[in-house]
């Protein structure tokens, strides 16, 4: 039995597309990263992909805006829209940084954070696309969040034995310091939002079964 009408199977649909249009820029961050090349064809299709979320993201708002009920807390399902399009945004923003401050060719400390924040995005678009029947896929949700969260600490510590490494191997060249620091930190960011996103749909399951 779902616990939302019609109108809410609409709204649900949005946020799953929306949480699929994230995962659509994890996949050119992958491709980044393992293919240096063609950065400016690659940061385009990126750049019009976000413009297509953007006017998702202004679509949900406005369906938010205008139901009379909403599926959950009003509250909640704006944070969950604003954490969905900033999560893009840093994402976009490590691309950005690689090409404007013509960083090099990443190494594997790199690769690997950036495969932890697309295994979460995964288990982020796997927790919305379950959202629309809380009661029945209750257990399978929070344990997609608990895994998010399993992956943020993770994230951390890849950030901080990254952020050692730099100042161990780069203290002659600031320059790189600088430039690699923004990098890593963009992505452990976008990370923080994906855990973010996964504490919210754990409280929303927790008030609606």
């Amino acid at each position: 039995m779902r616990l939302f009408g019609r109108k809410d199977q609409e709204l649900f649909a949005l946020f799953r597309e929306s949480a699929r249009m994230v995962i659509r820029g994890g996949d050119i961050l992958r491709t980044v990263v393992n293919d240096y090349t063609d950065l400016d064809v690659k940061m385009a299709k990126l750049t019009a992909m976000e413009h297509e979320g953007d006017r998702m993201i202004q679509e949900l708002v406005r369906r938010l805006n205008t139901s009379f009920i909403l599926p959950f807390d009003r509250e909640d399902a704006f944070q969950l829209v604003q954490k969905l399009a900033t999560t893009l945004d840093y994402i976009t923003g490590i691309i950005d940084r690689m090409i404007l401050y013509k960083a090099g060719q990443p190494d594997e400390r790199v690769k690997e954070m950036v495969e932890v924040l697309y295994e979460a995005l995964q288990l982020q678009e796997q927790a919305f696309h379950l959202l629309d029947r809380i009661e029945h896929n209750k257990k399978e949700i929070l344990q997609c969040c608990q895994e998010i969260g399993r992956l943020e600490k993770k994230q951390d510590l890849l950030y901080r034995n990254g952020m050692a490494y730099l100042f161990e191997h780069h203290e002659n060249d600031p320059l790189a310091i600088i430039k690699w620091r923004e990098i890593y930190e963009n992505i452990e960011t976008a990370q923080d939002y994906v855990e973010d996103v996964g504490e919210l749909i754990s409280n929303i399951c927790i008030k609606y079964s």
